[in-house]
């Protein structure tokens, strides 16, 4: 073990020292309390043994700062040494964050045995450790792996959802402008049935890389249900607009073939933009429906192309006329999680 040796006696020090090289473990010396602090930040040791009578800091006052300055999941033993080991004296060496008491002057079989307890403290604590940390990233995964689509390895649905609330009730608060672009693939449907699943699930992963790697300014770029994409983008629509084009240029370099669009003959997507100040009037869904609207105009329009609606403020604002309506997707397919 690696021990922070501290005592005012140069004569005590270098005995403990010598008794602690002969048992095997490694002794760094401090002749006070001022001189251990560092010196226990820096080495991060397995085991303190301090002194209690020190002038200036003595260890009971040493001991809380040494445990002040731990982390919440750190504990590091501390063995007081002392000629005074009354029942009192135990009782404030405890209160000061110690865990054991050895009496002056050092018997090395009562140290060696103190220090075999607390090398089993301390193989503990490290295991114990060691299986925190684990647990830690085993979480850290199965939350990445949560909130990220499986096949194409950007966002999901479910954390684009978490992560629109979330960035809602910021702007909201704050009063800025948030922008979504929706998209999906044009005649995505006709690619499948003419190259198969798989190849329509290479396209999907070669699209989703291109919108990724084209949008990475935007707050998320997710996988938002099939072949259809949702870009969150901080800021107005002209924001939202320039991207979406960036978004546009960069499936179409993918020059992956599509015999069947009606297009042309290579992959294409649509796009729809809208932005909105998120306010009390406001909600989500209405920012989703006015990026869907705008969707379905691009998709009017010819598709492989993005439109773009104007920032709107009231849900009356982004209201689409009625034909459009009757021919937009339901919304309880749409907006459901929100």
């Amino acid at each position: 073990m690696k021990v922070l040796l501290v005592d005012d006696s140069r004569s005590a020090r270098r005995l403990i020292a010598h008794y602690l090289s002969e048992m095997g473990h490694e002794a760094v010396e401090a002749d006070s309390g001022d001189a251990a602090l560092p010196l226990y930040a820096d080495l991060e040791p397995d085991l303190v043994l301090t002194d209690v009578d020190m002038p200036g800091m003595n260890g009971y006052a040493l001991a809380r700062q040494l445990r002040l300055s731990d982390p919440p999941d750190t504990w590091i033993p501390i063995i007081f040494l002392s000629s005074r080991i009354r029942d009192e004296d135990v009782s404030q060496g405890v209160d000061a964050g110690g865990d054991d008491y050895l009496a002056k002057p050092i018997s090395p079989v009562v140290l060696n045995a103190k220090l075999r307890a607390m090398s089993r403290i301390t193989d503990m604590r490290r295991r114990l450790m060691e299986t925190s940390q684990a647990l830690q990233a085993a979480n850290r995964n199965l939350l990445r792996m949560s909130s990220m689509d499986g096949l194409t390895n950007i966002a999901n649905r479910r954390a684009f959802d978490a992560r629109l609330r979330e960035r809602w009730q910021t702007c909201r608060e704050a009063g800025e402008p948030l922008s979504l672009i929706l998209g999906d693939i044009d005649y995505f449907k006709r690619y499948n049935d003419s190259y198969g699943h798989a190849e329509g699930d290479d396209c999907l992963r070669d699209v989703a890389a291109a919108l990724a790697a084209a949008t990475e300014s935007a707050d998320i770029t997710a996988r938002f249900g099939g072949e259809e994409f949702a870009i969150l983008v901080n800021g107005p629509a002209t924001t939202a607009s320039t991207l979406a084009e960036a978004a546009l240029t960069a499936v179409r370099k993918l020059n992956r073939p599509h015999a069947q669009s009606q297009v042309t003959d290579h992959v294409t997507m649509s796009l729809g933009v809208a932005g909105c100040v998120p306010s009390r009037e406001l909600r989500p869904i209405d920012l989703i429906q006015a990026a869907d609207e705008a969707l379905y105009a691009a998709k009017g329009a010819g598709r492989n192309q993005s439109i773009t609606r104007p920032d709107f403020s009231s849900p009356s604002g982004q209201t689409p006329a009625p034909d459009r309506l009757h021919n937009s997707r339901p919304e309880s397919r749409v907006y459901a999680s929100l």
